[in-house]
């Protein structure tokens, strides 16, 4: 692979980065840290969740998942139930307001994605998004995941 390439993408990568930054800090989140606003979209896409899994899927420790979770049980955007069958599993689900808030966020990223994509025509994005797929999951093998485990089945190209 030449070093032209190399490097031509790492600067993308950090002006990628910034862009996605601004982006999140303007409108992405509705007042809630980037952590809390994955941690919601984790939860809606799950209906309900352990916090064990949740870490995972997040590939954050246990203990700072239950931080999170404990600021958006305090926010009242999510409800921590212990089943009366198991006392040490907590099952995390959006509360109403979790909901109106996840729409609002879904809807901001929805508008804006459509924005960013105006000008590809259908076979670029279809194209992007492959490449992209496939960009993470190699991503996340390198650091130990399973590609499985970045949810490649669950998008629709």
């Amino acid at each position: 692979m030449k070093n032209e390439f190399i490097q031509q993408f790492r600067e993308m990568l950090r002006v990628f980065d910034r862009e996605l930054f601004l982006q999140d800090n303007a409108s992405c989140c509705n007042g809630i840290s980037l952590s809390q606003c994955h941690t919601l979209m984790e939860v809606e896409k799950n209906s309900e969740i352990s916090v064990s899994d949740l870490a995972k899927k997040l590939s954050l420790d246990k203990s700072t998942v239950s931080r999170t979770v404990d600021g958006l049980v305090n926010i009242n955007l999510v409800n921590r139930d212990i089943p009366k069958e198991n006392r040490r599993l907590a099952l995390i689900r959006l509360t109403g307001s979790g909901k109106e808030l996840c729409s609002s966020i879904n809807n901001n990223n929805d508008s804006y994605i459509s924005e960013i994509f105006g000008n590809f025509t259908d076979e670029e994005r279809e194209r992007f998004l492959s490449l992209f797929i496939k960009l993470t999951g190699n991503m996340a093998a390198f650091r130990g995941q399973k590609k499985e485990d970045v949810r490649q089945d669950t998008l629709h190209i």
